[in-house]
């Protein structure tokens, strides 16, 4: 859908679709499924379920949309929708850019890492991703300190299209050091982001974005991460994905080597250099192309996302302290401390899938795979093709 096709009442309607509770979300998205229906013949059964919007928000957006040419809104179902994040489980709703919307459909890899990186792990990914560029990739990252903004600037230096992911609205910057960053990839690039303009950054909203870094991804590079970094939900949603993962491996004693060596003992690549990365990804280069349709340019097969760890004392919550309690001593955690009890309850010594334990929670997409990861952390369940097993009673 063209800027100039929005009319106030389907932004309205849109907005009140991506504010809805997700069992509603989930019937708007089938109902959208099929190609002869639209928002505009939304059953009144499911239009008179919609939430009410706050005052002045549909103005709001309305304005920001028009302001410039560079600002744009995809509604889920759209032909300029990226068609990998379609398949995913819960894609947004609706996605707000800013920049050239032609860079989402191009060949995109993941790159993601700690905010506090080491120099080792900024020099590694530095020449990782330049390497990658020239081989006419386009990276994907959270717009954060450390990794993420390392993998941006690399990015723009060799000419190469970079998104930026935030959790927040793209007309606010987080963190506020940023600005020029944001400015740079807004030009050269896309910025965007599921919430809509003048939403603040929440603790609540990076979990939930970093599905979209994987979403949108061919493949996710950790460059470095600790077992308290949001960098393992990303990896986590990678997997469920079916999208490649990709880990640095870095010096035994070093805190922030601890998460990329679990990942690969998970089952994740280990990567020395962009050879290693190619050599997995052209087999499923194309895989996300819809119908031949995969933008031409600077970009060609895979995208390297970049993890945001911003905001990472309180985007983690209990995955951080559980990550505490592992390096302690895992094996004695009992159950009954456990605030997430009743998930591990659904987990079976067969394999069982994500998709069922998030059927089976009250709980968000980003707090079930907070406590999954825990979980696995403690010693109760383990990642397996197909879901998860639990190998404690």
């Amino acid at each position: 859908m063209e800027t100039n096709d929005w009319n106030h009442r389907e932004l309205s309607v849109w907005l009140q679709v991506q504010r809805a509770p997700e069992k509603l979300k989930r019937q708007v998205r089938e109902f959208l499924s099929n190609s002869a229906n639209t928002l505009a013949s939304l059953p009144a059964e499911l239009e008179q379920q919609l939430p009410q919007l706050p005052q002045g928000l549909v103005e709001r957006t309305w304005q920001w949309l028009e302001s410039s040419e560079q600002h744009f809104i995809l509604p889920y179902g759209s032909s300029e929708y990226p068609e990998p994040l379609k398949e995913i489980y819960r894609p947004p709703i609706l996605l707000f850019g800013i920049g050239d919307r032609q860079w989402l459909r191009c060949s995109l890899l993941a790159v993601i890492g700690s905010r506090k990186a080491s120099p080792l792990a900024l020099s590694l990914t530095a020449e990782m991703v330049q390497d990658l560029c020239q081989n006419g990739w386009g990276i994907v990252s959270g717009m954060a300190l450390g990794i993420d903004g390392l993998a941006h600037r690399t990015a723009l230096a060799n000419g190469s299209p970079t998104i930026a992911v935030l959790g927040c609205g793209v007309d606010l910057v987080y963190p506020p050091r940023n600005r020029q960053l944001r400015n740079e990839i807004a030009a050269a690039g896309v910025v965007l982001s599921e919430y809509a303009p003048g939403t603040p950054a929440r603790t609540e909203h990076f979990p939930a974005r970093n599905r979209i870094i994987s979403g949108i991804s061919s493949g996710v590079l950790v460059a470095e991460a600790t077992l308290k970094s949001g960098s393992l939900i990303t990896a986590r949603y990678a997997v469920e994905q079916g999208r490649e993962v990709f880990a640095i491996p870095g010096p035994v004693p070093h805190p922030g080597s601890q998460g990329c060596h679990l990942l690969i003992q998970q089952g994740a690549k280990l990567v020395t250099c962009s050879a290693d990365i190619l050599a997995e990804l052209p087999a499923q280069a194309d895989l996300f192309a819809a119908d031949g349709k995969r933008a031409k340019g600077n970009c060609a097969p895979a995208e390297i996302a970049a993890d945001s760890e911003a905001a990472e004392p309180e985007e983690l919550g209990a995955f951080a302290e559980s990550a505490k309690g592992h390096e302690k001593n895992s094996a004695k955690i009992p159950l009954n401390v456990l605030a997430n009890e009743r998930l591990l309850a659904n987990v079976g010594f067969e394999t069982t899938s994500f998709d069922w334990l998030l059927s089976q929670s009250d709980d968000s997409v980003s707090v079930v795979v907070n406590q999954l990861i825990s979980l696995e952390l403690d010693g109760w369940i383990k990642t397996v093709p197909g879901g998860y097993v639990r190998v404690r009673r």
